[in-house]
């Protein structure tokens, strides 16, 4: 991604970031997303037409991230490593998420809107099969229960009427499911979304759609694939358990031990500006479309920016 056309040229990082440098960029990045939402440019008189719903949600989008943005900030001072990898990666789908619906228009916010449906919808369904399958087992269970029972009560007749006899074992009883049906219930959510029809809306389809939407509206000239790429290594690293993730936890040595967390790294500060990237652009295209001044965002995005092999401006080519 590229910034703003016409931004300045704000100077790029010449060093690795210290958590201070990283902090007080983030003060400045949430303050001046505060005080835009804050102002009149924001204030939606709630008529519900396309360009108002469109604004509310590429509003809204955008508080979503400068969020997942502050409690990254608040994980990587608490040292919660795994926190932070999972924060970084929602924060990364939270960005796709919302330049989507900045540069969709009203029409990525249906897509969106059937996006939600489609979860919604699946959920709904899952509850009805473990339902349908809890109620299958119990009648099952309840079957072999009574044929047990009655079997058993012959056992017992028989052991009573032969003490001269070897005493026969009663047959096991058969375990009936307690477990009670799911009360999960989304049907007012689905409902609400009246016509619009269900449709699946993945990141990578977000991605190749903001590639292609990129050289006609301004805010890149390449194909964005590669956010998808850290998306994806964010998820192995730290979102989905894996044995890759396990790894990081065994202490070598002629006995490995088993250590209470990863080794300390760079990666929560590295993660951690990588965010700082990914909200100042959005927060950049997202104010500046509002008539709202975004001077720390364009300062923050020219900052961070990565260079075009993908290293952070501070690290050395090659």
């Amino acid at each position: 991604m590229i910034g703003m056309t016409g931004a300045g040229d704000a100077p790029r990082q010449q060093s690795r970031p210290t958590r201070e440098e990283l902090s007080e960029a983030t003060s400045r990045l949430l303050a001046e997303i505060d005080a835009a939402f804050a102002s009149d440019r924001w204030a939606l008189l709630d008529t519900r037409t396309p360009q108002v719903t469109w604004r509310m949600y590429d509003g809204a989008a955008l508080r979503y991230c400068a969020e997942l943005l502050r409690e990254l900030a608040a994980a990587v001072d608490g040292g919660l490593e795994y926190a932070v990898r999972s924060l970084a990666r929602s924060l990364i789908e939270a960005t796709v998420f919302s330049l989507y619906i900045h540069f969709g228009g009203h029409g990525a916010v249906v897509a969106a809107g059937q996006a939600t449906r489609h979860s919604a919808e699946g959920v709904q369904a899952e509850r009805d099969r473990i339902n349908q399958n809890l109620a299958a087992s119990k009648k099952d269970a309840l079957r072999r229960l009574e044929k047990v029972r009655a079997h058993n009560a012959h056992i017992a007749r028989r052991n009573a009427s032969r003490p001269d006899l070897p005493p026969m074992a009663p047959l096991p009883t058969p375990h009936v499911p307690q477990m009670e049906p799911s009360r999960v219930d989304l049907s007012d959510l689905i409902t609400g979304f009246g016509p619009i029809q269900a449709q699946a809306l993945p990141v990578s389809v977000m991605i190749d759609q903001l590639s292609g939407w990129a050289p006609t509206q301004g805010f890149g000239q390449e194909s964005l694939r590669w956010i998808y790429l850290d998306y994806r290594r964010l998820s192995m690293n730290g979102t989905h358990a894996s044995t890759h993730l396990l790894d990081e936890l065994f202490e070598p040595g002629n006995y490995i031990r088993i250590a209470a967390r990863p080794a300390p790294s760079e990666l929560g500060l590295m993660l951690w500006d990588v965010g700082l990237y990914y909200t100042a652009f959005a927060t950049e295209w997202v104010l500046s479309a509002a008539d709202c001044p975004t001077p720390e965002s364009t300062r923050i995005r020219l900052w961070t920016q990565p260079q075009p092999n993908g290293r952070a401006p501070w690290q050395q080519n090659g």
